[in-house]
């Protein structure tokens, strides 16, 4: 699917452009700090963390997204809101991309928004996410913070295949962006477990051939937790990785939550390839306008 009919909108948050035409922009890598049993965090409750290590992967990740012209963006995972602040003001000393501010929920999320805006960080964050919990009294916290970019995430119990996410977008979660006054939204279609991904392929297409907004996933839960290869390997394993992204990336997905940013030498050339690629095409073929700023111009 390389080409949708319906004109692709495309959403500006901080260096980042998130969407349009497969191959016109960039595939956006989301890299993951501070989860689980991440080396770099010591203790999630007070915030704590070894600063070389955690700045030796973002130098890592910056040199493999600078060398493959793809896009980055950090995913700032945090159980606590003062935690979450000191960990993303972190990330914006050290890199310049924006980052996701990615809470258990809104009770972590939301006050770690209104304290980024309180230090001027908030034009570089994403609110992840807007979801099935947020409920009105939230959504007019995110109004009066002035919080304009969001991930909304499709996810629900009653919204499982892709023609039901689809209608829990429009006439759910698109609605509580709106009454947020939420500019920027890019749509985490929600991945359930490894088999089910497919369903996140469909719904990708779907999304974007309808309302021609950015739209991804995040396989990396999924795939970590697969035993199955551990058995032949790390090498095995990185194959492993790096193929369900690239399934990701042929969706067509605009971005990628790809987990530990300790895969980003794993994951990301294969997904620059494909990027690549998909710009070749909108170059070559359909004759349209492609990003300065590409694989296309550095991996072949």
């Amino acid at each position: 699917m390389l080409n949708f009919e319906s004109e692709q909108k495309t959403f500006k948050m901080g260096n980042v452009k998130f969407g349009g035409q497969p191959g016109e922009n960039p595939i956006v890598m989301v890299a993951t700090v501070f989860y689980t049993k991440h080396a770099a965090l010591l203790d999630e409750k007070t915030g704590k963390f070894d600063k070389n290590i955690l700045e030796q992967e973002l130098n890592d990740f910056t040199e493999v997204i600078e060398e493959t012209q793809l896009q980055g963006v950090i995913d700032v995972v945090g159980a606590y809101p003062e935690v979450l602040i000191k960990e993303c003001e972190f990330i914006a000393d050290n890199v310049e991309y924006p980052f996701l501010v990615d809470g258990l929920n809104d009770t972590s999320r939301i006050p770690a928004m209104k304290g980024l805006q309180e230090i001027g960080l908030l034009d570089k964050a994403i609110l992840n996410s807007i979801d099935e919990n947020t409920n009105d009294e939230n959504l007019e916290k995110l109004k009066e913070i002035g919080v304009k970019n969001a991930v909304l995430l499709t996810f629900g119990n009653k919204y499982m295949f892709p023609q039901q996410k689809l209608k829990f977008l429009k006439e759910i979660l698109i609605p509580k962006a709106q009454k947020a006054n939420i500019d920027n939204y890019i749509v985490d279609t929600a991945v359930l477990d490894l088999p089910s991904i497919s369903i996140n392929f469909e719904t990708v297409g779907l999304i974007k051939k309808e309302l021609g907004l950015p739209a991804g996933f995040a396989p990396a839960n999924a795939i970590y937790g697969w035993s199955f290869v551990k058995k032949y390997g790390e090498s095995a394993r990185c194959g492993a990785i790096a193929s369900i992204m690239a399934y990701c990336a042929t969706a067509p997905s605009d971005f990628i939550l790809f987990g530990p940013i300790k895969f980003a030498k794993c994951v990301v050339p294969a997904i620059a390839l494909i990027s690549g690629v998909n710009s070749y095409y909108q170059k070559r073929v359909k004759r349209k306008k492609i990003s300065e700023r590409t694989p296309l111009k550095t991996i072949f």
